[in-house]
C-alpha cells in the first residue's frame, strides 16, 4: 500500500496543498468569492489539525510508556516519561473539556470571512457595470491599456460613480444581529433575501448568537454582557450575564454550519440572475443548513 504523496486522495491533497502554500498569496484583491471559502476551509483545517495534536500526544504517552517498561530506562527516560504525561494530561483536559480555545479561534475567523464576503461583494457587485466597460474600453485601446496602473484605474472608476450619481454604499453596522446586520447591506445592490427563498427563523438565530458571541470573545473577555443579549435574545436561555462563553464542539457544527450556508446562499443571489452560469434553482438547501459544516467536525 503507498504511504506518502502518492497514497493521497483528492480533497487530502488539495487540503495539504493548500496548507503548504495558501491560494490566497497567488492572487490579489477582489476574489472575494474564492477568498471566503479559503478562509472557511483553512478555519476548519487548523482546529481540526489542532484535535488531532491533542489526540496525538495521549497516544504518544502510551508508546512511550510501553517502550519504557519493556527496555528499562534511566533517571533521564524517566524525566521524558513525566514531560510526555503532563502534555497528555494537558491534552486529556483539552479533550475532556470539548477544546472551547480551539471552537472559539476557528468560528471568530468564520465570522470574520463572512464579514468580509459581504462587504466585499456589495462593492463588487455595485462596480460591475463600470468595470465591464472598462475593461471594453481598454480592448478597444490596448496601448493604453498597458500604461495604466491600479492607482489610475481606481481614480477613473472613481470618476465613473461620480458621472453616474452613484451613491456611498453603507458599512456592517455594529447594531443589530444574525441576517439584519447583513440584509439591508446586501438590498443596495438587490442581493437580498427574494421572496422565494427566505432564511430560516433558526438560521437567523444561528448568525445573530455567533455574532454576538463574536464580540464577547473579542471584546469583553468571554464573558456574555447585555449587549450580547440585545443582539441574540436567545443566549439568555444558555448564559447568564457575565458567564464565561466555552464554545462546544456542537457550537461549532451549528455555528460554522450557519455561516458556511449563509455565505453559500449570498454567492448563490448573485449567479441565479444568469441561469446560463448557474441553476436558479440551485443553491444551498436553507431548511437542511445545520448539515453544512465539514464532515467529522
Amino acid at each position: 500500500m503507498p504511504i506518502g504523496e502518492e497514497g493521497l486522495g483528492a480533497y487530502a491533497r488539495e487540503q495539504l496543498e493548500a496548507a503548504r502554500r495558501d491560494p490566497r498569496l497567488e492572487r490579489g484583491s477582489g476574489a472575494m468569492i474564492a477568498d471566503f471559502w479559503a478562509a472557511m476551509e483553512e478555519a476548519d483545517r487548523a482546529r481540526m489539525a489542532a484535535i488531532f495534536g491533542l489526540h496525538e500526544l495521549q497516544r504518544g504517552l502510551r508508546r512511550e510508556r510501553e517502550r519504557f517498561e519493556a527496555e528499562g530506562g534511566d533517571k533521564r527516560a524517566e524525566d521524558e516519561l513525566q514531560a510526555l504525561w503532563e502534555r497528555a494530561e494537558l491534552a486529556r483536559a483539552e479533550i475532556e473539556n470539548d477544546h472551547p480555545a480551539f471552537n472559539a479561534q476557528a468560528l471568530i475567523a468564520m465570522n470574520s470571512a463572512l464579514d468580509a464576503l459581504v462587504e466585499q461583494f456589495v462593492e463588487a457587485v455595485r462596480d460591475l457595470p463600470f468595470l465591464v466597460r472598462m475593461k471594453e474600453a481598454e480592448e478597444q485601446v490596448p496601448e493604453a491599456a498597458e500604461i495604466l496602473t491600479s492607482e489610475m484605474r481606481e481614480t477613473m472608476l472613481e470618476k465613473l460613480r461620480e458621472a453616474f450619481k452613484v451613491s456611498k454604499l453603507e458599512r456592517l453596522g455594529r447594531e443589530g444581529g444574525g441576517t439584519a446586520r447583513y440584509e439591508p447591506l446586501l438590498r443596495q445592490v438587490a442581493l437580498d433575501a427574494p421572496e422565494d427563498r427566505s432564511i430560516p427563523d433558526d438560521l437567523d438565530q444561528a448568525l445573530a448568537e455567533i455574532g454576538a458571541l463574536r464580540d464577547v470573545l473579542i471584546h469583553r473577555a468571554g464573558r456574555v454582557d447585555g449587549k450580547a443579549f440585545e443582539k441574540a435574545l436567545s443566549l439568555r436561555e444558555r448564559f447568564e450575564e457575565g458567564e464565561l462563553v466555552r464554545l462546544t464542539g456542537e457550537d461549532f457544527r451549528t455555528y460554522s454550519a450557519a455561516i458556511h450556508c449563509f455565505g453559500a446562499e449570498v454567492i448563490h443571489r448573485f449567479y441565479r440572475r444568469w441561469p446560463d452560469l448557474a441553476d436558479p434553482e440551485g443553491g444551498p438547501n436553507l431548511a437542511n443548513w445545520r448539515e453544512y459544516h465539514t464532515i467529522n467536525a
